[in-house]
Order: structure tokens, then C-alpha cells, then sequence
């Protein structure tokens, strides 16, 4: 427990009669404890070894082989725990989506399309109805990969009025540009259960978009719009698959480039957004579904308290909060070992020890004048290089 000493020390010398100060009490607790671990370690160690005998093979084994393995492990086992051979992982997949296409003007943004309506399919469930996965997702576990088909048509009616249409039009510029959204939800990390991928396209024709607002035109062609897969980390991010990112088209791999499709504003007794995939790849796995589809891999992540613990740090955090922590405690412990011999390497601390208890004899007693006596014979015999020899020559 953290300050458990420093506690105890300023907690007996408020309550204790004693002729000496604070930091003076402390003094003597730090000797009187130095000592007492001296002597241990003389009675466990050194009386029993003779001078010249080799250590033996459980010692340098329980003292040393198991300490090297275990500062091998403090180093690795943040890279293990983030890593997906962690024994502790689990798979975590995707059990909603959302997916938006919003318009940038001056001063904000402008949802046009969203649809929460996701058919979310594992991979080998996909494989059984047709589809064809590329064999850059072969080193995947088939359990992280998984399929999402949206509906085509938005979930919500699209009801603004004439002003706020003109209002947008005018709103337009040179900046203008189509954003795709896409929101993963998953059971993992906790208070990240959210993943989120935006990707803007400016690819789209601003004329052509303006004549679907004023009702000129019903289609607008949308390229590149989001990319066809997606890696969800452990820690809530989204990123583009590396290995589809690489991956050129061939005829018997899916294509791993940018999706494009139709953004259409339906107008019949009602009106709304709709949004249609022109990637044939997806047809197999989504059948009658024609909406926004993608790939996601979702990484495994650890569980129990040890995932809950992960979730609230990066890679990066946990080697500044606990490696490098632990490696400056034990530095510490093993640097400027030459400035303990005096007061470690003793033959017989039998007189200091002795002393110390005198000390505490004569508080007992309330002889604070003999307590303040003792304490300074003993700091005397501390300052004094020669002093310290004589009282610590063995018997």
C-alpha cells in the first residue's frame, strides 16, 4: 500500500511522548528497519555460505532465471494482450449498423440519406448463399468477418420545405462535397461500443445534385464513395482493410475498389432518399438487397476484467503507466549499489540493533533526556566512517 510506512512513523509520533522531531523519528525507523534486513538477510544467506563455495543451481535459478523471465514478460505482455494471440480473446462482432450520406455547405451539414434497416450476416452464412470472398480475408477467423446489406431506400422521409431547399442550393460551394457515415455497434470495448468511418468524396457533380433539389432531375451519380472493407480494432476505430487496400481486381477476386452508386430522390405521394450500389461483388451475398453494402473485420478483443482494463488504454498509455513505471522502480533498486555498502554489507549489527531497543526502552520509560541521548550517539556513530566499522566488527 502506497505511504503504509510514512502513515504509521506520523501517526506514532503524534501520539507518542517522545524528545525527538518528526523527521528525527524518521531517521530512527529507517535505520532500525535497514538493520533488521540486515540481519535477516546475514542469518538466511551469509551464515550458511562459506567463502569460496559456488552458488547453487536453485539459487541462480529462483533468483535469477525466474527474474530475467519475469522482466521478459512485463516487456511483453502488453504486445501479447493487444495482439490477437491473446488466449483471452474473443470474438466481438457487429450486431447493428447505420450508414448516412450527409452534404457539406456553408456553416454545417445537411443529412440527406440514413438507413439503420442492415442485414448483418457472418461470412460463411454469406459463402452459403453465393458469395465469393476474396482470399486476402483467408488468414481471418471466418467468425470476425461479416457481410452488411443495407436497404436501399432511407428511413425517413425527406420533408423540407421549398425556403430551406432554396436555402441549401444558395449554401453551396466550392467545397461542397458528399460524406459518407458509417456507425458500427458492437458489445466491446465498454464506453466504445460505438465504431465510426466518415469518408468525403468530391467526385460528385454539384450541377447534378442541385437539379435533384430543385426537381429537375431524380438521379445523381455518386463515385467513390466509401471503400468495400473495413477493419474494426479492438480499441473502436475504423480503418480500410490493408490487405484489400493492396489487392488488385482480378476475375476471381472481389474488387476491393471504392464503391459508386445512384443517390436518387424518390417523389411520389411521399417523398425520400434512396441509395443504390453499382458493385456487382455484393449481389451474391445480399441478394435482393440493393443498398449500401461493405465487409467488416472485426477484431477479437480480450474479456473479463482484463478487456475491461484494455479497453480504457492504448498500447501506448499502458507501457507509460505500468512498464516503464515498474523498469524505473526496479532501476532504483539496482542503480548506485556502491553507496549501500556501508550500510548494508555489516558483518554484526548486533550493537546498532542493540542500541535502537534502548531507544525505545527509554521512551517506554519517558526518559526522554536519555531517548534524545541515544539517538545521537547513534546518528554520531552513522557520520563517523570509523565508528560505524568498529561497532559492526563481528564478534
Amino acid at each position: 500500500l502506497p505511504f503504509l510506512f510514512e502513515l504509521r512513523c506520523i501517526l506514532d509520533w503524534s501520539c507518542t511522548m517522545t524528545a525527538l522531531t518528526m523527521y528525527d523519528w524518521l531517521k530512527l525507523e529507517d535505520i532500525y528497519a535497514s538493520l533488521y534486513l540486515v540481519q535477516c538477510d546475514a542469518k538466511l544467506s551469509r551464515e550458511t555460505h562459506q567463502q569460496g563455495e559456488r552458488q547453487g543451481f536453485w539459487t541462480k535459478f529462483f533468483s535469477g532465471i525466474c527474474l530475467f523471465l519475469c522482466l521478459i514478460c512485463v516487456i511483453w505482455a502488453p504486445m501479447l494482450m493487444y495482439s490477437s494471440g491473446n488466449p483471452t480473446n474473443i470474438a466481438n462482432p457487429v450486431f447493428d449498423v447505420q450508414m448516412q450520406i450527409d452534404l457539406t455547405i456553408e456553416g454545417g451539414q445537411f443529412t440527406l440519406y440514413k438507413t439503420s434497416v442492415c442485414k448483418v450476416a457472418f461470412l460463411d452464412d454469406a459463402v452459403k448463399a453465393g458469395f465469393s470472398p476474396g482470399s486476402f480475408l483467408d488468414p481471418y477467423d471466418i467468425k470476425d468477418v461479416q457481410v452488411v446489406c443495407c436497404h436501399a431506400d432511407a428511413d425517413f422521409l425527406w420533408l423540407v420545405p421549398s425556403p430551406t431547399i432554396k436555402t441549401l442550393m444558395d449554401s453551396f460551394s466550392s467545397e461542397s462535397v458528399l460524406i459518407s457515415k458509417w456507425i458500427f455497434t458492437r458489445q466491446r470495448p465498454k464506453t466504445r461500443e460505438l465504431a465510426t468511418y466518415t469518408n468525403p468524396t468530391n467526385e460528385t457533380s454539384r450541377s447534378d445534385l442541385q437539379k435533384v433539389l430543385n426537381g429537375t432531375e431524380n438521379i445523381v451519380q455518386v463515385s467513390n464513395l466509401y471503400p468495400s472493407y473495413f477493419r474494426i480494432t479492438g480499441t473502436g476505430e475504423v480503418h480500410i482493410l490493408e490487405e484489400a487496400q493492396s489487392l488488385k481486381q482480378t476475375n476471381k477476386i472481389v474488387s476491393p475498389d471504392m464503391v459508386s452508386g445512384n443517390l436518387t430522390l424518390k417523389r411520389e405521394t411521399q417523398s425520400w432518399w434512396s441509395f443504390t450500389i453499382d458493385n456487382s461483388s455484393f449481389k451474391d451475398g445480399c441478394g435482393n438487397i440493393n443498398g449500401p453494402a461493405v465487409i467488416t473485420v472485426s477484431e477479437e478483443v480480450p474479456q473479463g476484467l482484463i478487456g475491461d482494463t484494455l479497453s480504457k488504454f492504448s498500447i501506448v498509455s499502458l507501457y507509460i503507466t505500468f512498464v516503464l513505471a515498474l523498469g524505473r522502480f526496479i532501476r532504483l533498486q539496482c542503480a548506485d549499489l556502491r553507496m549501500r555498502i556501508p550500510y548494508e554489507n555489516l558483518p554484526s549489527c548486533d550493537r546498532l540493533i542493540a542500541i535502537c531497543e534502548d531507544i525505545y526502552a527509554a521512551r517506554a520509560a519517558r526518559e526522554l533526556t536519555l531517548e534524545e541521548g541515544l539517538f545521537w550517539t547513534l546518528v554520531k556513530i552513522y557520520r563517523s566512517p570509523h565508528a560505524l566499522l568498529e561497532y559492526t566488527k563481528s564478534d
